[in-house]
């Protein structure tokens, strides 16, 4: 699992090493199973066969759940973490049914679409991800729900080469066309002050929604309730955001220059943040 966790979502895997031991293994397991999630749009040639492969997938952890053998290593993996932590199905739904919008649409239409997307996706890693950690405290959905939205918008801008190149962008169309540009000249590579002015407002929402989440992270002041330590480490990879978004804000050209950071760099931030 983690080397399939790995090759999708390294930043993940790599924040999963200072987690708990105990929680090691079900956090490799979920993000592989998110991983394979993912690419299914990119395995399919219609939505139609696309949605059998999600439909498939909900039977097959729901199966490993109840200790059937379904002969996919990570669905079996999946399922057992699911039933041995007693995941929230819900989450696990939403993340499942998130995928459909990747194999039926190649434009974001709009902002509070985008939201919701990363409300189910992003932000219900994190979720599920606190789950298995044994995050507590009263603020952990709001914890997840803005850390989402903070490292999904990075993540957003960092795809936003690799996915125009397959005519898909999940820049909100509406808020294209507010800056003067559209979805179409992202896919023609056309990067002018329209997009530059957008990826710079996602910036400063990203950085909103970090300030929302750390501030609920880490307790409100003397009196606060914050989360846990070892609940704290499954949002490590929000010590990443603020790296990546410099990175981004220098970026010459966005929709062509795939965005990284020294990975001792990285490694130093999460084990600072632990």
């Amino acid at each position: 699992m983690r080397r399939i966790a790995r090759a999708a979502d390294p930043d993940r895997t790599l924040a999963a090493l200072f987690a708990p031991r105990a929680a090691r293994d079900d956090l490799f397991a979920l993000f592989a199973f998110n991983a394979e999630l993912a690419r299914i749009a990119d395995l399919v040639t219609e939505p139609g066969l696309g949605a059998i492969r999600l439909q498939w997938w909900r039977d097959a952890i729901d199966a490993a759940a109840h200790g059937e053998a379904t002969g996919q290593p990570v669905a079996d993996a999946f399922g057992q973490a699911l039933a041995r932590r007693g995941l929230s199905r819900e989450r696990i739904g939403a993340l499942i049914d998130a995928r459909s919008f990747d194999i039926g649409e190649t434009v974001m239409p709009d902002a509070r679409t985008l939201d919701a997307y990363l409300f189910d996706t992003t932000g219900g890693l994190f979720a599920l991800a606190a789950e298995i950690v044994g995050a507590e405290g009263e603020n952990r959905d709001v914890v997840a729900e803005a850390a989402g939205r903070a490292y999904g918008l990075v993540r957003v801008m960092r795809s936003l080469p690799v996915l125009a190149a397959k005519g898909r962008t999940y820049l909100a169309e509406d808020s294209l066309l507010r800056h003067g540009t559209s979805p179409q000249a992202i896919f023609s590579g056309e990067t002018g002050p329209g997009i530059e002015a957008l990826l710079a407002e996602m910036r400063e929402h990203a950085r909103e929604s970090l300030r929302v989440a750390e501030f609920h992270l880490y307790g409100e002041g003397m009196t606060g309730t914050g989360i846990n330590e070892a609940g704290r480490t499954a949002f490590l990879p929000l010590s990443l955001v603020e790296p990546y978004l410099a990175v981004l804000a220098k970026t010459a050209d966005p929709l062509h220059e795939i965005v990284r950071i020294n990975p001792l760099h990285r490694l130093w931030r999460l084990a600072r943040s632990r």
